[in-house]
């Protein structure tokens, strides 16, 4: 999409979960493949609850010349949640802390972090920011809307205000964006968003 149509700075690979073998299936190979991604700004999308695993798939990553690497923490699936991963992992701050203490460490590249603004309330986010807010995270990629929400009703646009403001790491927008008109819409609204991350509506 991007060779054909431009526009996108940073492409986000579909992620992929680190095995406790720490091998890369054939799927994972051929999404990583640098000579597949060859001149597009790449990162690679990483989705588990364990840091020795990330840590092992960031190095992996940084070996193939990538230069950031993003832990999903917005993927509302059941699948994902049940085994903590995704926004599965929102619901264990002090787990999830730990995690971010040994990442950043440790970690060969910039961690870019997907975030949703809890597990069950957007009460929850005002104390995850106070957590992000730790450490030296390259972006902070907002969807304000709690995991049982998934992708349904209103975004809570007021969180995403507050996020904004109370950031100490760059924030981006992801969430309901189809078309130029929800984006302009949401420039106006927030004309210090410098960056936005189109999913779905892409």
């Amino acid at each position: 999409l991007i060779r054909m149509f431009g526009g996108a700075d940073r492409y986000f690979i579909p992620f992929f979960s680190p095995t406790d073998q720490h091998i890369l299936t054939k799927r994972d190979q051929r999404e990583l493949d640098p000579a597949a991604n060859a001149g597009l700004p790449v990162v690679p999308q990483v989705m588990t609850c364990r840091a020795p695993d990330f840590l092992w798939a960031a190095e992996i990553v940084a070996d193939m010349g990538y230069t950031e690497v993003n832990l999903n923490l917005g993927c509302p699936s059941g699948t994902v949640t049940a085994k903590g991963k995704g926004s599965g992992f929102l619901a264990h701050p002090n787990e999830l802390a730990a995690f971010f203490d040994e990442v950043f460490s440790k970690n060969p590249l910039p961690v870019s972090v997907k975030t949703r603004l809890g597990y069950e309330t957007p009460e929850e986010f005002a104390a995850l920011l106070d957590l992000y807010n730790r450490y030296p995270i390259a972006c902070l990629t907002v969807h304000p809307r709690v995991r049982k929400e998934k992708y349904r009703g209103p975004v809570h646009l007021d969180v995403f205000a507050d996020a904004l403001a109370n950031s100490r790491n760059p924030v981006c927008y992801n969430g309901d964006l189809r078309t130029v008109g929800e984006v302009r819409s949401l420039e106006d609204r927030f004309p210090e968003v410098t960056h936005v991350m189109i999913g779905r509506g892409l």
